[in-house]
């Protein structure tokens, strides 16, 4: 595919060790209020036609195969030794992929409300179905719209308990993504597209931590499945939370990472 496109990614902090990748329609500022949490820094790199990384017309720049390929010129100049990858979301279905790809790379790796996919054919091509009818959706109503109908799906119920500043926020990030962004990630790299990585969940031998909030119960079940079929994996439910546990709950959120992080350093 040649040289990826470049991410935007803002200043890189002194001594970084770990790399978040924000979920859709996100943005390095969705996740910055868990980082600020976290004992260890990280570099939070907008995804591409996210926040301030390129949006290209071409739709190959979209796949998860070109999105593992430009964090990974990220990790290359922005990392000497091994770090920590953590995923939410969109951000954990790459993080998953990235680290199929390049295990060698990442000392270990963190998603929070993450899935390998949909193995089940009729299921996938059912989601896949959903997901055209939300790009025409999209496209015929407009980003607005479109942003009203993504936070009131059920899977993002809990959130309506954050405070309104916290909400008007999330929203603000949403709303300046990009309508052709969203649509391309959705044709090229939705869960109705990707293949089903859980054939090769027992490929990873590196330390995994599966984050889940207690009220995503689909979630949970996800993450009990993959948990029993990595066994180098535990599993960690944030009370009170629902899929974004990064911004319901981002101090205990990053209170989990920080405390399996330090079980790492400690085992060294």
């Amino acid at each position: 595919m040649g040289n990826p496109i470049p991410l935007y990614q803002p200043q890189m902090p002194n001594s970084a060790s770990g790399m978040i990748l924000h979920g859709f329609a996100g943005s390095s500022d969705s996740m910055l209020e868990m980082a600020s949490h976290l004992h260890f820094n990280t570099i939070i790199p907008d995804l591409i036609g996210h926040g301030k990384s390129p949006c290209p017309e071409e739709l190959k720049h979209y796949t998860l195969d070109a999105m593992v390929g430009q964090i990974h010129a990220v990790a290359e100049v922005s990392f000497e030794e091994s770090f920590d990858l953590i995923g939410y979301s969109m951000g954990a279905r790459l993080a998953i992929e990235y680290a199929l790809e390049h295990q060698d790379k990442l000392r270990s790796l963190i998603l929070i409300g993450g899935t390998p996919g949909i193995d089940d054919d009729a299921a996938r091509h059912e989601r896949a179905l959903e997901d055209v009818k939300k790009i025409a959706f999209l496209e015929d109503k407009g980003l607005e719209q479109f942003i009203n109908f993504w936070e009131s799906q059920q899977i993002f119920a809990s959130q309506r308990y954050l405070s309104p500043e916290t909400q008007m926020r999330q929203r603000r990030t949403r709303l300046s993504t990009k309508p052709f962004a969203l649509a391309s990630h959705l044709r090229a790299s939705g869960t109705g597209v990707m293949i089903s990585r859980w054939s090769r969940l027992n490929e990873l031998k590196i330390p995994v931590l599966l984050i889940v909030g207690s009220e995503d119960k689909k979630y949970i079940e996800i993450g009990r499945q993959m948990q029993s079929t990595i066994s180098s994996s535990s599993l960690s439910i944030i009370n009170s939370a629902g899929h974004a546990t990064h911004l319901e709950q981002p101090a205990n959120t990053a209170k989990a990472i920080d405390k399996f992080i330090e079980g790492l350093t400690n085992e060294n």
